[in-house]
């Protein structure tokens, strides 16, 4: 892995909060997470393919303030909205509705640099 530094957007990455890269992409730890939950890595090479290879069938980008490819994974059964665009204003009354009863940006705090380089020393194991 290189130890040059990155850019997400118009923000600069330091290369130790790098886990994974490749020649076309890369893979950090995020300033401020939601929840300090580890599921990605239970998936199997069968799953991990299939999610990637439908987030590219995807459609376009919503919401986005950072430019940059990414996905978001919603789950979702055939026929829980009757038209499939309900699912955004269902998304965003319980965001109003969980923002009335949690600041998540005021339990949120960045996290330093060093906590951060833990974090994508610890990812970066898993793809030894």
């Amino acid at each position: 892995m290189a130890s040059q530094d990155y850019t997400f957007g118009p923000y600069k990455i330091h290369h130790t909060e790098v886990f994974y890269s490749t020649d076309l992409s890369y893979a950090m730890v995020n300033l401020r997470p939601l929840l300090p939950v580890k599921r990605f890595v239970d998936l199997s090479a069968d799953e991990t393919s299939d999610l990637w290879l439908t987030a590219q069938k995807d459609g376009p980008q919503a919401g986005q303030t950072v430019p940059h490819v990414h996905i978001h994974v919603v789950p979702r059964k055939g026929g829980d909205f009757e038209k499939n665009d309900e699912i955004y204003d269902a998304m965003d009354e319980k965001e109003k509705e969980l923002k009335e009863k949690l600041d998540l940006d005021k339990e949120r705090k960045d996290r330093s640099p060093d906590e951060m380089s833990q974090e994508a020393d610890e990812y970066r194991k898993l793809f030894l």
